[in-house]
C-alpha cells in the first residue's frame, strides 16, 4: 500500500528508469521468444519474437503492480526460456498431435502457453501459502548444474542462426548443413558479441546489449548493401502488429475440454512446476539485490503472487514465462526508478515501441540476436561449480563433499544435454537428497566423555570427590549434534550399546539436537529398554517442554516410557543426579549432606587441635532455612563461608531473561566466598540454601586478627584455600578443553 500511495511522486525519475530498463529488455525479449519456439522453424520466428515481447509487457506490468518490490523489472529469462523450449521441442518431436500441420502448430502453441500458465499458478500458490522462503531450498549443486546446462544449450541453439542457417534440426545431426554456412552472417554475430564485451568495459552509459545490437545491425546491412541478402542469414521477419488480445483463452478451453487432457497434463505439470520454482528463485534473488539498492525489505510472498499473476496473464496474451532480472532492475534504479510505476511504465514503453516501430523490429538480423543470446549463455556458467574441479584436484580436505557436489552438478548438466531438463532436475534433486541423507546418517555423536573427566558443578568433600574420580567411568555422556531421524538413529543406538559396557548411567546431551522424528523416538525407547534390562539408567538433558520435538515425543510415549524425572534442563543437572545415585550405591554408610565437623574439612587437614580451637573462636555460626538467601550479587559482604550442613547453590541472573544460571552447588565440607575475601570486590553471584543449612562465617576482620596475632594459622589457611582454588581451576581447564574441541 505504501508503494501505491507514492505511485506518482517520482514520475520523472521513474520514466527515466523505465526507458533505461526497456532499452535492454526489448532486444533480450525478442531473442528469448525466438529461442523458446525455435523448434517450430524459422517461419514462426516473427510470432515467436512477439511472445518474448508480450512477456515483458504483461508479466512485467502486473508483477510490478501486484508484487512485493519497488523497482524490480520482470521479463523473459534464459532458464525459463529453455524450459519452455524443451516443452515445445518435445511436443514437436515426440508427441505427434492429430489434425493438419497448421492445427498441430496451434495445438503446440496452446500447450506451451498453458505450461506458462501452470507455472504462474504454482507461483501464485507459493505466495498465497506463504512459501516465499521454502522455494529457495533447492540444493545449490542442482541449480549450478541446471545453469551450466542452460548455458551450453543456449549457446548451442544459437549456432544455427549465427551461421546464417535456417534448418530446424540439430546442427550436428545433419553435418551436410555446414555447407550452407554464411561467413558474413558469422561476422555479424561475432561483431555483436565483441561489442557487448567492449561496451561492458569501456562504454558504461550505453547498455551493452543495445550497443551490441546496434553494431550487429549496422554490420549486417553494410554487408547487405555490399554483397546482397543472399550472402547473409535471415532477419526476424515481418511482425503482425495488432493490439494484444487474450487469444489463448479459447485455446486453453479447447485443451481443457479435450479427451486428451490427462495426457497433456502429464506432459505439462512437471515443466510447469519447474517454471514456477525457478522463476520464483530468480525473482526472489533479484528482490534481495533490490533490497540492497533501496534499503527496504521486499515482501517475498507478495512478490510471488505478483509474479504468478503476471505470468498467468502473460500466457493468456501469448507471452512466455518471465522473472525478475538483476541487470534490468539495476538499470531502472540507476536511471532514477524508485516506485512500481517505473516497472509498469517500462512495460508500456516496450509495447508502444513494438507497435509503432514493429516493421523495423522485424528487420533485426537473427545473427545479431544470436550474438546477444550467446553472451548471456557465457555469463550463465556457474563459477562455483567450475571451482569445484580445482578444489578436487588441489586439496584432500573435504574431498568427499566436493566430489558429491560435483557429481550432482555434472549429472544435472549431462542429463540436460542428453535426455531432457525435467529428468535432469528430478534425478539431480533425488541424488542430492540421497547424498544429504547419507551425510546426515553418519554418526551424530559429536563426542563422548565420562564422569571421570567432567563432573557436575556440585562441590563435595575431598573423599567423595575422589570416589567419583575413581569410578567416574560408570557415567557416560554422549553429546549429540544434528537431527535424530531414520538415517542416523540406528547408528546412534549401535554406538551407545557398544560404548556403555562399563557405564551404569548414560546421559544423552540434546543441546544441539533440533529435530527428532518418529524413528528417532522409537530408537530412544529401544536404548532405554536395553539399558534398563541391564540395571542401567538413561538420562536426557536439554530436552524439555520448550523443545520443538517435545510434543511428538509425548505422542510417541518416549516421555512416559523413560519417566519425566529422567529429563533434565541441562547436562550438569543430569551429571549431578547420576553422581548422587552412584554415591548412594558405593558409600551408603556415609550420610551425605549431613553435618560435617570442621575438623573434617580439607582446608583444616594439617591444623593441630590448638590451632583449630583458636580458629573456631573467630568463627560465627549461622543457620539458613530452605530457599533463604545466603548472599546476593553486588553485596559488600566479604565473609569466608564454611558449609557444615545442608546444601548451597551459587548462581547468576541472565541479563536477557528472567532465568538464572547455576554455577555450582556446595555440599558439607565446602568453602566459598574466598574470591571476595582476597580481592576485596563485591559478591559476584547469588547464594541460596537448597535445604536447611548451617554455615560458619569468618569475617575479614577476624582473618586480619589471625594474620597479626597468629600468622602461622592465617598462612596455613591461605595456602589450603589456594590448593582448593587450584583444584577447581584444573577442573575448569579440563571443561574448557572439552568445549574447545567442539
Amino acid at each position: 500500500m505504501e508503494e501505491k500511495a507514492g505511485l506518482f511522486q517520482n514520475i520523472k525519475g521513474d520514466l527515466s528508469g523505465a526507458v533505461s530498463a526497456a532499452i535492454i529488455t526489448l532486444p533480450m525479449s525478442i531473442g528469448y521468444g525466438i529461442v523458446a519456439f525455435a523448434a517450430l522453424g524459422p517461419a514462426y520466428a516473427p510470432n515467436a519474437a512477439l511472445t518474448g515481447v508480450y512477456c515483458a509487457v504483461f508479466a512485467g506490468f502486473f508483477a510490478s503492480l501486484l508484487g512485493g518490490t519497488s523497482v524490480l523489472i520482470t521479463g523473459p529469462k534464459a532458464p525459463l526460456t529453455l524450459v519452455l523450449a524443451s516443452v515445445v521441442a518435445y511436443l514437436v518431436n515426440n508427441s505427434p498431435l492429430p489434425g493438419p500441420v497448421a492445427n498441430q502448430i496451434n495445438q503446440i502453441v496452446y500447450l506451451a502457453f498453458l505450461c506458462v500458465f501452470i507455472g504462474g499458478l504454482f507461483q501464485l500458490l507459493f505466495g498465497m501459502l506463504r512459501l516465499g522462503d521454502i522455494v529457495k531450498y533447492i540444493p545449490y549443486p542442482v541449480i549450478a548444474g541446471f545453469m551450466n546446462g542452460i548455458a551450453i544449450l543456449l549457446i548451442y541453439k544459437q549456432l544455427t542462426p549465427l551461421l546464417g542457417l535456417e534448418a530446424t534440426s540439430g546442427l550436428f545431426k545433419d553435418l551436410s548443413m555446414l555447407a550452407g554456412v554464411k561467413p558474413l552472417s558469422v561476422l555479424v554475430g561475432i561483431s555483436t558479441l565483441a561489442m557487448i564485451y567492449i561496451a561492458r568495459r569501456f562504454i558504461k552509459r550505453v547498455p551493452a546489449s543495445l550497443a551490441g545490437l546496434i553494431t550487429g545491425i549496422a554490420v549486417y546491412y553494410l554487408f547487405w548493401f555490399m554483397k546482397g541478402p543472399s550472402s547473409l542469414g535471415p532477419v526476424i521477419g515481418s511482425l503482425k502488429i495488432t493490439i494484444p488480445q487474450p487469444v489463448m483463452i479459447q485455446g486453453f478451453m479447447d485443451v481443457i475440454s479435450s479427451e486428451r487432457l490427462l495426457y497433456y497434463l502429464r506432459i505439462l505439470l512437471l515443466p510447469g512446476l519447474i517454471l514456477g520454482v525457478f522463476g520464483s528463485i530468480d525473482s526472489l534473488l533479484t528482490a534481495v539485490v533490490e533490497d540492497n539498492l533501496t534499503a527496504r525489505n521486499h515482501n517475498s510472498n507478495k512478490e510471488l503472487v505478483g509474479q504468478g499473476v503476471g505470468n498467468m496473464i502473460s500466457s493468456l496474451f501469448g507471452g512466455i514465462a518471465g522473472a525478475g532480472s538483476v541487470p534490468r532492475t539495476l538499470n531502472n534504479f540507476r536511471a532514477g526508478g524508485r516506485t512500481i510505476f517505473s516497472g509498469m511504465a517500462s512495460s508500456v514503453i516496450i509495447l508502444l515501441t513494438v507497435m509503432l516501430f514493429g516493421r523495423f523490429v522485424g528487420m533485426i538480423p537473427l545473427a545479431a540476436i544470436a550474438g546477444i543470446i550467446i553472451s548471456v549463455g557465457f555469463s550463465l556458467f556457474d563459477g562455483w561449480s567450475l571451482n569445484l574441479i580445482g578444489k578436487l584436484v588441489k586439496t584432500a580436505e573435504y574431498r568427499s563433499e566436493v566430489a558429491g557436489n560435483l557429481l550432482v552438478t555434472l549429472l544435472v548438466t549431462v542429463l540436460m544435454l542428453t535426455v531432457n531438463l525435467v529428468i535432469a532436475i528430478a534425478l539431480g534433486f533425488g541424488v542430492a537428497t540421497a547424498l544429504f541423507l547419507s551425510k546426515m546418517g553418519r554418526s551424530i555423536i559429536h563426542r563422548t566423555y565420562s564422569g571421570r573427566r567432567v563432573t557436575s558443578k556440585k562441590i563435595r568433600p575431598v573423599k567423595l570427590s575422589r570416589l567419583l574420580q575413581d569410578h567416574g567411568n560408570r557415567i557416560s555422556v554422549f553429546e549429540l549434534y544434528g537431527p535424530i531421524f531414520f538415517g542416523s538413529a540406528e547408528k546412534l543406538a549401535n554406538k551407545i550399546e557398544k560404548s556403555t559396557e562399563e557405564a551404569r548411567y548414560v546421559i544423552l546431551d540434546m543441546k544441539r539436537v533440533k529435530e527428532i522424528d518418529s524413528t528417532g523416538a522409537k530408537i530412544i525407547n529401544r536404548i532405554h529398554g536395553s539399558l534398563k534390562d541391564k540395571g542401567k539408567y538413561l538420562l536426557v538433558s536439554y530436552l524439555t517442554e520448550s523443545h520443538s520435538s517435545w510434543e511428538s515425543l509425548v505422542d510417541m510415549e518416549v516421555i512416559a516410557t523413560l519417566g519425566r524425572e529422567y529429563f533434565f534442563d541441562d547436562t550438569d543437572m543430569a551429571l549431578e543426579w547420576a553422581e548422587e545415585h552412584l554415591l548412594e550405591l558405593m558409600c551408603s554408610h556415609i550420610e551425605r549432606d549431613s553435618e560435617l565437623a570442621l575438623e573434617e574439612f580439607g582446608v583444616f587437614k594439617d591444623f593441630n587441635e590448638q590451632e583449630l580451637g583458636l580458629l573456631k573462636g573467630r568463627l560465627t555460626k549461622k543457620t539458613y532455612k530452605k530457599g533463604e538467601v545466603v548472599s546476593r550479587e553486588g553485596e559488600l559482604d566479604r565473609d569466608l563461608l564454611f558449609l557444615t550442613r545442608g546444601s548451597v547453590s551459587i548462581g547468576i541472573g541472565l541479563s536477557e531473561s528472567d532465568r538464572s544460571k547455576r554455577l555450582a552447588t556446595y555440599s558439607p565440607g565446602a568453602v566459598f566466598g574466598e574470591v571476595e575475601l582476597l580481592d576485596g570486590n563485591p559478591r559476584s553471584a547469588d547464594a541460596w540454601a537448597d535445604i536447611d543449612s548451617e554455615i560458619f562465617h569468618l569475617t575479614p576482620d577476624d582473618l586480619e586478627f589471625l594474620r597479626i596475632e597468629h600468622p602461622d594459622i592465617a598462612h596455613k589457611l591461605i595456602m589450603n584455600l589456594a590448593r582448593e582454588l587450584s583444584l577447581r581451576l584444573r577442573m575448569a581447564n579440563e571443561e574448557l578443553r572439552l568445549l574447545e574441541d567442539f
